[in-house]
């Protein structure tokens, strides 16, 4: 594994994975949203319900997204809304019950109280900010998501965001980070793409032409990229700070 120096002008972040994550309490999230709502359900069944229905999810969206990674705003709000009920549905909740649990968790997850931030990111953000350097968002996500990155701090810094669902294609189609190129007025060769997802983040940003850095948080990426070059990963995001001139 290796850390680069780059010499740029502009910074994309991915999220998920990147600057937040879900809370590692998420069961007991959804617990407290459905209380809220009078519904009482056990912990350790959403727990498990998540559990099972995370890895049907997976499945579903492999199946369901193209391979031109075209997305929609509807497709993405209806592949939400399957998974959060059939969560609550294994749960237990009631089906006379299931409209209103699932439209109350919904609007949980469009604010902050279901993520948590990791420590090193706006820290990171602040020192690239300080340089005099432009940040914004590429994510393949929903469309709420700029509204929980306000609540939650990152609007000070963050230039702007390139949202999957909105653009219509989903990383690593070189569309989505070339719109981030474009209201970041700069050029690919002048731009850093970070990220967890080796196939996402890196090698799209790489093919849209702009630099790219894995932040492997987890210690799982390869040491080589397709190519077989050294792979140019952090472990933290602070260490951006070292790797961007």
């Amino acid at each position: 594994m290796s850390t680069p120096c780059f010499a740029i002008d502009l910074v994309t972040f991915d999220v998920g994975g990147t600057l937040l994550t879900f809370r590692p309490d998420l069961a007991r999230a959804y617990q407290e949203v459905l209380a809220e709502v009078g519904c009482s359900v056990e912990e350790a069944r959403l727990a498990e319900a998540l559990r099972a229905e995370r890895v049907a999810a997976d499945q579903r969206r492999a199946a369901s997204v193209p391979p031109d990674h075209r997305v929609s705003v509807e497709s993405g709000a209806a592949r939400r809304r399957t998974f959060v009920a059939n969560v609550l549905r294994a749960a237990g909740v009631p089906d006379a019950d299931l409209d209103r649990c699932v439209a109350a968790v919904q609007a949980a997850y469009d604010s902050p109280r279901m993520y948590t931030v990791y420590a090193d990111a706006r820290p990171t953000l602040r020192g690239l900010w300080d340089r005099g350097l432009k940040l914004g968002v590429v994510a393949n996500t929903w469309p709420s998501m700029p509204r929980v990155l306000l609540a939650l701090g990152f609007g000070e810094y963050l230039g702007f965001w390139v949202i999957s669902e909105l653009v219509g294609v989903e990383k690593p189609h070189p569309a989505i980070f070339h719109r981030a190129i474009e209201i970041g007025g700069t050029v690919p060769s002048r731009a850093v793409h970070v990220g967890d997802d080796y196939q996402r983040d890196y090698l799209g940003a790489r093919a849209a032409g702009l630099g790219a850095i894995v932040l492997d948080r987890t210690g799982s990426a390869p040491e080589r990229d397709d190519a077989c070059r050294p792979l140019p990963v952090i472990r933290r995001l602070d260490a951006l700070l070292d790797a961007i001139g």
